[in-house]
């Protein structure tokens, strides 16, 4: 028997060595939940256990690289035998080998966020509505996919819900005969799989032994649920997570997952992981006083043996951003020269991703390299995204989308009125584009029958030429037959456009390298269908401040955080107020997550004057800052901000609301359209409306502050007369 517990302190011990059963392993920041992870898998291969009897699920494809790479480093050749991905990885997997047409066949794509997005604003088009509506019809459709909803059982209240669901009818129908699924589906599929055919669900709980999740906290209701039916029979779940670090509501992650666990695993064994390895007890004092201040996490105290290290430090000198920018410049110089230190040692965080022009602009004035996280993925570049159409369709001519792609790059003669007669031939027939490309050639007329006729000649030519070959000469073909290298030749960024289209064909050749025999192009698509902003390399050179949201940055550390921007209706944002306790409880985590990202030195800065929306309003301190013990009137204006000219600030009037308080209307009376009051924002018009499984969610736009996002639980808005 392998021991390792001379390597690990004891509450990674007991994690590691736990004999069975449900187990929830709460992992404070900075404490080690990969290195637990990893010792865990080690060390049930040690105990016996097979390797094709362990899933474990990430939520990037890098935490399952990292974490193969070093079980092999303890136990060698098994690791790469133990099922390993992301959720929707796995779950594709598993679709393509069991659903068997129903609703789609093994060849199926997969339909990322763009994609999505793109068909439901045809269908908006066609119904004669504004496209500009398809991100937040796509948000209502996932939240009902989510939900376990079919069109069929979703059951409209207004003329906005009634719009959605002829919406969500016409997307199934779509992605159904383009034989594509969204992100979505791959959860919603899998969970209808097993409840459809229970011998299938019974083959793999009893196959898959011990499943183990990563960043729990990051998990959705529809990923709990499957993981409950997975393992109800040997309830030998183990999942690693810190509800403190639960950020993603926007995303559907629920932190309320842990309670159901509990409820439904009961008794279920927690360790909590409470010694960090990354910070200074100064640092994380701060972070403990902030957890107090939460009314629905589990207990934990973060302690560390690291040395002591400088007090955390609270700028408020500084009249706006730009002096902000100025002053956070001037530190890093001062600790690259003190410390010795690299740049790539810095990170300058903020709540949205709004608040990083002037840290870039004074970055570049001093010319202090940075990389700007949650710039354009490599993946969602117009060449990338054009070069992987061409690749799909290959696989999958009955993929719609990329068929459109592709008609906007070589279609040449085939104009927007014809792609429109085109889809909605398709739709009649409810067949895809390209099966009905053959009777369009027949029923069209003059030019447009003309360019069809070669596109379609072209196309299939295409196909029957590149379908045989093998995996990288079919990519290497479809780079050279596509044209668009042609197409591209006279852009104004050309060079750095077939650069791109060349790195993807490095990207294939290094996952050939790495599948060897079993490479192919089907599952090198979904390969790069599944890779999340987090897999793709940051922008930026090597050695660079980083410059991002805190999102941007979870999971990562740095020697020297500042974060910037600490007031109210930044952080925590505004939305927070209107949308109630549960959106401040998250906030209040973000603040968590920023302060935690830092090893050793932390600064926080908040700008006298707040300019945000136009016009120099007072600032005021984060809620956040009294919380961990710091105030307003800890430093003084630095006295290097004297060489900015910046004009005395305005005096202002006592805050009193726009307009008086009156009786708010009812929600359901609220749609978009209407004029309304509020006793803060003043007066303004409802855009969109959506709903959220209470009141409602409103966007109306103010006279006075431009766009908000407001709960109808919370905004108590009042109607005005529209006469």
């Amino acid at each position: 028997m392998i021991c390792w517990e001379n390597e690990l302190d004891p509450q990674q011990w007991a994690a590691v060595s736990h004999p069975g059963g449900p187990v929830i392993v709460l992992a404070g920041a900075g404490s080690g939940k990969t290195r637990v992870l990893t010792y865990r898998i080690a060390y049930l291969l040690s105990q016996g256990t097979p390797p094709q009897a362990i899933l474990a699920l990430t939520f990037t494809n890098k935490a399952a690289d990292t974490m193969r790479q070093r079980i092999g480093q303890l136990v060698g050749q098994m690791a790469l035998d133990v099922r390993m991905g992301t959720f929707h990885s796995v779950f594709a997997r598993w679709l393509r080998r069991e659903l068997g047409g129903f609703p789609v066949n093994g060849d199926f794509t997969i339909y990322d966020e763009d994609d999505s997005r793109a068909v439901i604003r045809d269908i908006l088009r066609e119904m004669h509505l504004d496209p500009k509506q398809a991100s937040i019809l796509r948000s209502i459709i996932s939240r009902w996919k989510n939900e376990a909803r079919t069109w069929r059982q979703v059951h409209p209240g207004t003329s906005a819900e009634r719009v959605a669901v002829e919406v969500y009818k016409r997307y199934e129908a779509r992605l159904r005969a383009a034989n594509a699924l969204d992100f979505d589906d791959l959860l919603v599929e899998t969970e209808r799989l097993f409840q459809r055919e229970p011998s299938i669900l019974e083959r793999y709980q009893r196959t898959l032994q011990h499943i183990l999740v990563d960043e729990y906290q990051d998990t959705n209701p529809l990923q709990y649920r499957i993981l409950r039916l997975l393992a109800e029979t040997h309830r030998n779940l183990f999942v690693v997570g810190d509800d403190a670090q639960s950020i993603y509501r926007f995303r559907g992650a629920d932190v309320k997952n842990f309670r159901y666990l509990e409820k439904d695993f009961a008794p279920v064994h927690m360790i909590r992981l409470e010694q960090n390895y990354r910070s200074t007890p100064q640092i994380l004092t701060l972070a403990n006083s902030l957890l107090e201040h939460s009314r629905e996490l589990y207990t934990k105290r973060l302690f560390t043996h690291n040395p002591s290290g400088p007090s955390p430090q609270l700028y408020t000198g500084c009249l706006n951003t730009r002096e902000e920018a100025v002053f956070v410049v001037k530190k890093i110089r001062e600790e690259l020269a003190r410390h010795h230190l690299r740049y790539k040692d810095f990170a300058i965080l903020y709540r949205v991703n709004a608040y990083s022009r002037s840290f870039e602009e004074e970055l570049r004035a001093e010319r202090i390299p940075y990389r700007l996280v949650g710039a354009l993925s490599f993946y969602q570049r117009e060449e990338i995204k054009h070069f992987l159409a061409f690749l799909r369709f290959l696989l999958n001519p009955s993929d719609e989308q990329a068929l459109l792609r592709i008609l906007s790059v070589v279609g040449s003669g085939i104009g927007d009125i014809t792609v429109e007669r085109l889809i909605r031939l398709a739709g009649e027939r409810q067949s895809s584009i390209w099966q009905v490309l053959p009777e369009a050639v027949e029923l069209f007329r003059g030019p447009a029958q003309r360019a069809l006729e070669a596109f379609y000649d072209r196309m299939r030519s295409f196909r029957e030429q590149l379908l045989p070959l093998p995996f990288i000469e079919q990519v290497e073909g479809v780079l050279q037959q596509s044209g668009l290298l042609a197409y591209y030749e006279s852009d104004e960024r050309a060079q750095e456009r077939k650069e791109n289209l060349r790195e993807l064909i490095i990207a294939a050749r290094e996952y050939h390298q790495q599948a060897g025999d079993q490479a192919s192009l089907r599952d090198f698509l979904e390969r790069v269908a599944l890779t999340s902003a987090t897999d793709d390399p940051k922008e930026g050179p090597p050695d660079a401040v980083w410059l991002s949201t805190v999102h941007g940055v979870k999971g990562l550390e740095f020697h020297t955080v500042f974060l910037v921007g600490v007031i109210e209706g930044l952080f925590p944002h505004a939305y927070a107020n209107e949308e109630g306790e549960e959106a401040l409880e998250e906030e209040r985590r973000i603040f968590y997550v920023a302060l935690t990202r830092a090893a050793r030195h932390l600064y926080l800065t908040k700008p006298q004057f707040d300019m945000r929306h136009g016009t120099m309003r007072p600032a005021l301190s984060s809620r956040f800052l009294t919380e961990i013990g710091l105030d307003s009137g800890e430093s003084a204006r630095p006295a290097f901000m004297g060489r900015l000219s910046v004009s005395p600030p305005p005096t202002f009037p006592s805050r009193t609301p726009a307009f008086p308080l009156s009786e708010a209307a009812p929600s359901s009376s609220i749609l978009p359209g209407c004029r309304v009051e509020h006793s803060h924002f003043g007066r303004g018009e409802v855009l969109h409306r959506e709903e959220n499984g209470a009141e409602g969610v409103v966007q109306v736009r103010f006279e006075s502050v431009g766009v908000k996002k407001l709960d109808l639980r919370y905004a108590k808005l009042r109607l005005l007369s529209t006469t």
